[in-house]
Formats: C-alpha cells, sequence, structure tokens
C-alpha cells in the first residue's frame, strides 16, 4: 500500500481558506486560481482520507481530521514565518526593502517627509509604506514594522512607545472663535465603525448637528476648509494648514502611537536604524 503524503501548499491553503472564509478570496491571497484552491483541498482531502470542511450556512465548519490539519499548518506557517523573520535580520548595514505599515494620516503627512533624513544616513534603503487604517498583520509579512495608535497585543511582538497624539478643535480661517465654540454651528466627524475610538465619540458627545462624515481624516479636513463647519482633528494633519485654524486644544482626547514588530527585529542591524527613526520621528508628533 502506497504511503499517503501531505503536500505543504495544500496545508497552507487549508489555513489560508479558514482565515479568507471563501475559495476566491484564498486564491487571490495565495495568488492561484479558484480551481487551483479548491483541488489542493480535495488532494488534502484525499492524502487524510477523510473530509476537512463541510459547509454551514455560508461558511466552513472544520472537521475532526480538519481541525487536526488546521493546527498543523497554523504551525508550519509560524515556523516559515519565524524562519523568514530570522533570515532578514540577519546581515551587517540598511539596505534592501523595509516595508512599514501606518495609518494613512500619519503615514502621508508625519512619516513620508521626514523619509529624506532617514535616506541620507542610509542610502541603500528603499522604505515600502503601506497605509490602511486597519491592523496589518505582522505575523503575514505583509509588513516589517506597524506604526499603531494601541498597544500590539500579539505574542512574539515587541511593543514600543514612540509618541502620543494630540487633537484640537479646527475651524474654517475668518470663522470667529465664538460661532466655531458655539452649538448651532455643525461638526465634522470620522465615521463610527464600531471601535469606541475617542476621535469619534468626542464629536457625537457635542451636542451638535454632524454636516459631514467620513472614514477618512483628509476627508474630514477637507470639509473643514470646504465650509462645512468645524472638526476634531490631530494637530499635525490641521497647524499651519492654509484654510484652517485651530480655535482649541482638546487635551481629553489623545492616543498612544506604538511601534510594533518581531522579536527578531529588535537588534538586526537592518531593521533598527529604521525603527530608531521611527521613534524619534513620532515622538516630535505634535
Amino acid at each position: 500500500m502506497q504511503k499517503s503524503t501531505i503536500a505543504w501548499d495544500d496545508l497552507l491553503t487549508l489555513s489560508t481558506l479558514m482565515r479568507a472564509g471563501s475559495y476566491s478570496a484564498c486564491a487571490r491571497e495565495l495568488d492561484i486560481t479558484h480551481a487551483t484552491a479548491i483541488r489542493r483541498i480535495r488532494r488534502l482531502e484525499t492524502a487524510l482520507g477523510k473530509p476537512v470542511a463541510t459547509r454551514a450556512d455560508g461558511s466552513f465548519v472544520l472537521t475532526a481530521a480538519g481541525r487536526n490539519a488546521l493546527i498543523a499548518a497554523r504551525q508550519m506557517e509560524e515556523s516559515a514565518d519565524r524562519l523568514i523573520r530570522e533570515i532578514e535580520g540577519v546581515g551587517t548595514g540598511v539596505s534592501g526593502v523595509v516595508r512599514i505599515a501606518s495609518t494613512a494620516s500619519l503615514g502621508s503627512m508625519v512619516l513620508t517627509p521626514r523619509l529624506p533624513a532617514l535616506y541620507a544616513s542610509n542610502p541603500e534603503l528603499e522604505v515600502r509604506l503601506e497605509v490602511d487604517n486597519r491592523v496589518t498583520s505582522l505575523a503575514k509579512r505583509r509588513a516589517h514594522i506597524a506604526v499603531r495608535l494601541a498597544r500590539p497585543q500579539e505574542d512574539t511582538i515587541v511593543a514600543q512607545r514612540a509618541g502620543t497624539m494630540h487633537f484640537g478643535l479646527y475651524a474654517p480661517s475668518g470663522m470667529s472663535t465664538a460661532v466655531a465654540e458655539s452649538r448651532d454651528t455643525p461638526i465634522c466627524g470620522l465615521l463610527d465603525e464600531g471601535f469606541a475610538l475617542p476621535e469619534v465619540e468626542w464629536p457625537q458627545a457635542q451636542a451638535r448637528r454632524l454636516a459631514f462624515q467620513s472614514n477618512s481624516f483628509f476627508a474630514v479636513r477637507e470639509g473643514v476648509r470646504a465650509g462645512l463647519g468645524v472638526a476634531l482633528l490631530p494637530h499635525y494633519l490641521g497647524d499651519k494648514e492654509p484654510g484652517l485654524w485651530c480655535v482649541r486644544p482638546v487635551p481629553e482626547v489623545i492616543r498612544e502611537i506604538w511601534l510594533a514588530y518581531p522579536v527578531e527585529f529588535r537588534g538586526a542591524s537592518r531593521f533598527r536604524p529604521v525603527i530608531d527613526w521611527l521613534a524619534e520621528t513620532l515622538t516630535a508628533c505634535p
């Protein structure tokens, strides 16, 4: 009797399928076709001699065999990711690609304008900045280093506090303090996406009409500039901006800025200068 073998690609596909929730999303993440994703799961089931998942209410439910296979798949993924991080952290000097994940406004307004100083000391470095307000997974290697607005909670991740984000009430140029502070003047704010963020809750608590909402601070800022109302904005986004002025600071709203990176990068010469630059840059954030 020929011994069954399990291909790593098939286990990886199972892990990705359970994380992504559909064959289409799984195929996109792995950069394979929809048919290939299905074929790999079928091949895994053939090797195990049992089905790994069933469909229920539009989602996948693992069988006992599938749960065991998923545990093995996740362990292999973690080992492979750890090996890659260790390899990436080895070497001398700062060169090559370093991927940084950040929120759109911090990445665009704080980090990017200050990159020349980092490049002047490390001319062979290439920074790839991914701006996204969602939390980027370091385990999946979408980024080497992440800038976050809450303390990272993952195991094996270094959490390094880097600064504090302060806010103010901003109004269009020409609007008086009395009008800006009046409850009759509408306010612009971020959309409430269910995360209980202070920068979302504060405008909602002001007993004013919300004239405009967006999931982007850039859009909220432009709403103020266009005269739609006043808004709570981080100082780095509103200070010295044409068409805006700070009516007053709002000290009760603050956000901590954290760096998150794998423990393997803590002393790695390739990443340490970038981590230090990020910490210095974000500490100076107004």
